[in-house]
């Protein structure tokens, strides 16, 4: 990084007073490209990274658990290529951003808070390990992609297999066929979305108990809607609550 580029300082609240992050504990890069360096076992406060490219580098064993990481910031995507992340926990993987992961490695992690609505790119990645409360997507959210300058998003060649998914959703026309998924009496997978909603649907609003009724319509309506955006097959895990976790109390409550 060179001193004439911007730099970011990071602050954190503290009993209401506001202080500097150390630096060893704030990881911020803004355009650069770098490789084969090592970034291991950090403790961080901050992770901010902005149009810039890591070749062959190593967060291995990386914990960042209180804030959100910054994976891709600006107009320029950030690119991670045959990067690993082993043994990382981060609480805050990000909500959304301009990024792309290609070939790394996320293996025996700890990641949470994943929500990819914007123009991010996963292919040819393994995962092993958890990964709690993500949403992955194949399109930028319509109201983002003006500003990404696209359509689609890359995601495909990606093993999931080896890891414990909850409440982990596959959104916007991610074709599923394409990545290996976990299985097992844990998880179901449909493969024809389409036939299966619908058949659903007609069965469910025969139903006489009006409140089961109500709740797994809104579950098939989301379902649909996702269809319409694309999405082919779906991949749950029935335990997960996707969102409905008042609704699953409510509905215990009354029962």
């Amino acid at each position: 990084m060179t001193e004439d580029q911007p730099r970011l300082v990071v602050r954190v609240r503290d009993k209401g007073r506001a202080k500097p992050v150390p630096p060893e504990q704030r990881f911020v890069f803004n355009n650069i490209t770098t490789k084969g360096q090592d970034f291991s076992g950090r403790t961080l406060e901050s992770f901010s990274v902005s149009e810039s490219t890591f070749e062959s580098c190593r967060f291995d064993r990386l914990r960042l658990t209180r804030n959100y990481a910054q994976l891709g910031n600006g107009q320029k995507q950030a690119v991670y290529r045959d990067c690993s992340f082993d043994g990382a926990k981060i609480h805050g993987m990000g909500i959304g951003g301009f990024y792309r992961f290609e070939r790394c490695s996320f293996r025996n992690v700890d990641l949470r808070n994943w929500f990819c609505a914007g123009a991010i790119d996963i292919v040819d990645c393994v995962f092993t390990g958890k990964l709690r409360k993500a949403v992955f997507m194949g399109a930028p959210p319509d109201e983002m992609r003006a500003q990404y300058r696209r359509d689609r998003n890359e995601f495909c060649g990606n093993d999931f297999s080896g890891a414990q998914l909850f409440d982990v959703g596959f959104r916007n026309g991610i074709d599923l066929t394409q990545q290996r998924l976990p299985m097992g009496p844990d998880y179901l997978y449909i493969p024809e979305a389409a036939g299966t909603l619908r058949a659903a649907w007609a069965e469910a609003i025969t139903w006489t108990e009006l409140e089961i009724r109500r709740v797994v319509l809104i579950w098939l309506g989301i379902g649909i809607e996702d269809m319409n955006r694309g999405q082919k097959q779906f991949h749950l895990r029935p335990k997960d609550s996707y969102g409905f976790g008042d609704m699953k109390r409510d509905m215990h409550r009354d029962g």
